[in-house]
């Protein structure tokens, strides 16, 4: 029996979603324990539009059962990179008594489909049957379905979800995904002549999702002792004491993972889609791996201040806390097994002497500079002609030129007022340019430079303190680390309260840039570097921070001081101590001045105009790669094993 039917879908509608605020949904963490939280950013819709394109065809006149047509859906959405979880719905009417049937596809790209059919006529049990036969052209290269189901028959003002669950990101030019639906009017074995003179319209739109993304953790991996890796259930704890792998750690869909040891989190990037899938490493740190190569120490957790009562002589004993790639073990107070002696001067007549500041996280070594001194002398900790005094500086130095907020940088920009080309590292301050010359010069042999770390670098602090009166970097207010504003910095907030009253109880901190998301200057130049990369001193080429050092060298920090067993305004006798006032890298303060922090006579951090004159005690970096010979002290000092 021949079956006429008026079908039309109508399709064309602008949807625009605002005030929608969508997190993502962990789906499957292998956490059990007391482990590690996991976050990821969060899109917040605010303007972005969202348009479907595109009919559904299926009106033919003549039309029969087994009748298949497809269409081309195209959503489109515009706006600011915001993830957009939506549904894609047909809300109408089918006054059919058969229900229809439909297939979704979903690809990035246009593909050309189409639907040929042919009607046949048979003849059965006396009576003749009407049918069609069709088949859909390059159906293959749609790829496989994302969902199917029915249209119910006698159904007035329904909704079917055919695309549940999707995910587009706005751009500004529109990012575009291409549907395609197959709808077939099915050959059922019964009469369908009640099909005759109804009718099947509506449209096709996207609703918004409550949908999130999920993230699947299929396996956490923890580093063994021979160097392989073994599949745990949970995540290790802060207190097991290993390292997020990010070099290994991997996630599909373009997914990056951040780890941020102090807080212990995980943070993931750039989700886009549901059905992430991640695979996590975690190894015995690198600064574990290298304290082994120096031999036993009582190794206990450092306090999270410090106080003008601790006691100064630690003997055998290392502390350790957090810095930016790890964990990170300090010495500190009477120090007696951190000497080291590497390098010579050029006629080979001297060897250069240094003391161990800490183990950074990433498995190097940083040293301070002690002196040198003639071959096969070694210093006497009890002379003390030979661990303290001019000779273990290099130069006397201003720390810049002037003291507009400018010269607080290691390396500093123009002498605009406005906080970017203030800091934008593209001239070398005083005491940057003496070390490089020192470095060059005649008292370095260039056969040991292969042992320096290049990927390793110095911290010039200069967050704004959030004690400040304001400190947002608007042109129009103070504080704001610019020019002659009264600005304080990083370090001031951590070892001082805000009426500069030193604090009890100092809080020092290995972390570079504790203010990753610097405001803009004036509403108009946005500072695209975090603080992080434009404060962490590195050398040209390295792989992470500002790449600005012409040499790998820099100075120690005012906390890494505080560390080692300096206390504000209270003398103490701790390995720093060499009798001298000598630079640090970190900015305290600036107004009408800049005031960069010392170490007076090598223990009393003090602040002191950027013109001033003090010692330069120069700081490396070595591989975290190396290997030693001796225990550290004066009589066995580390030897570095060279080629």
């Amino acid at each position: 029996m021949k079956k006429n039917k008026r079908l039309l879908i109508l399709v064309g509608i602008l949807l625009v979603f605002g005030g929608f605020t969508f997190a993502y949904f962990v789906g499957r963490m292998l956490t059990e324990g007391s482990g590690a939280t996991t976050t990821v950013t969060t899109a917040e819709l605010k303007n972005s539009k969202v348009t479907v394109e595109g009919t559904l065809e299926f009106d033919y006149k003549d039309m029969l059962p087994g009748h298949k047509d497809v269409s081309g859906i195209i959503v489109t959405a515009t706006g600011n990179n915001e993830l957009i979880p939506y549904n894609l719905v047909w809300k109408g009417t089918n006054n059919l008594n058969t229900d229809l049937k439909f297939t979704v596809y979903k690809v990035s790209e246009q593909v050309s489909v189409s639907s040929k059919c042919e009607k046949v006529k048979k003849n059965v049990s006396g009576g003749q049957m009407l049918y069609e036969e069709c088949e859909i052209t390059n159906l293959s290269s749609l790829g496989e379905a994302i969902g199917s189901g029915t249209i119910k028959r006698n159904n007035v003002d329904t909704t079917i979800t055919i695309a549940p669950n999707e995910f587009i990101t706005s751009t500004s030019t529109g990012a575009k995904t291409y549907y395609y639906v197959v709808i077939e009017y099915p050959n059922l074995d019964g009469s369908q002549n009640l099909d005759m003179g109804q009718g099947f319209e509506g449209e096709v739109t996207v609703e918004p999702s409550n949908i999130e993304p999920d993230i699947n953790i299929l396996a956490i991996n923890i580093e063994q002792e021979d160097g392989t890796y073994k599949e745990v259930k949970k995540l290790p704890t802060k207190e097991d004491g290993y390292s997020f792998n990010s070099e290994k750690s991997t996630c599909n869909n373009e997914v990056t993972l951040i780890w941020n040891r102090s807080l212990w989190n995980l943070t993931l990037n750039n989700l886009t889609q549901s059905g992430t899938e991640c695979y996590l490493y975690f190894m015995k740190p690198l600064s574990t791996k290298t304290l082994e190569k120096l031999g036993d120490f009582n190794i206990v957790e450092s306090p999270e201040s410090f106080n003008s009562s601790d006691s100064y002589d630690h003997g055998n004993m290392l502390y350790y806390t957090d810095d930016n790639d790890g964990i990170s073990y300090f010495y500190r107070g009477l120090a007696k097994n951190n000497w080291v002696k590497f390098g010579t001067n050029d006629d080979e007549t001297k060897d250069i002497w240094w003391r161990i500041i800490r183990i950074n996280g990433n498995g190097t070594i940083r040293l301070i500079y002690q002196g040198m001194y003639d071959k096969g002398v070694n210093p006497d900790p009890e002379n003390l002609g030979y661990v303290k005094g001019t000779q273990t500086l290099i130069a006397s130095s201003q720390y810049n030129k002037s003291n507009d907020s400018t010269y607080i940088g290691f390396y500093y920009g123009s002498e605009n007022g406005k906080y970017p080309d203030n800091h934008s590292n593209t001239t070398p301050s005083l005491v940057a340019e003496q070390l490089k010359i020192w470095y060059d010069g005649e008292n370095w042999n260039d056969e040991y430079n292969q042992y320096i770390d290049l990927n390793t670098g110095f911290c010039n602090d200069r967050t704004i303190h959030p004690d400040a009166k304001t400190w947002f970097y608007n042109e129009s207010t103070s504080g704001r680390g610019a020019g002659n504003s009264t600005t304080v910095y990083g370090a001031y907030s951590r070892l001082y309260i805000r009426d500069a009253a030193y604090k009890e109880n100092q809080m020092p901190s290995l972390l570079c840039g504790i203010n990753p998301n610097p405001k803009k200057n004036d509403g108009s130049d946005e500072i695209s570097i975090t603080d992080y990369e434009r404060d962490l001193y590195t050398p040209i080429g390295s792989k992470i921070g500002n790449g600005v050092l012409e040499v790998p060298i820099g100075l120690i920090t005012i906390d890494e001081a505080i560390f080692a067993g300096t206390y504000l305004r209270s003398g103490v006798n701790c390995y720093l101590n060499n009798g001298q006032s000598f630079w640090t890298m970190s900015p305290m303060q600036t107004g009408s001045w800049a005031r960069i922090f010392q170490l007076d006579s090598g223990t009393v951090p003090t602040s002191e105009y950027a013109t001033t004159s003090a010692g330069i005690r120069p700081v490396i970096n070595l591989k975290a790669d190396l290997t030693f010979t001796g225990s550290g002290t004066t009589e066995d000092p580390y030897i570095v094993e060279t080629n």
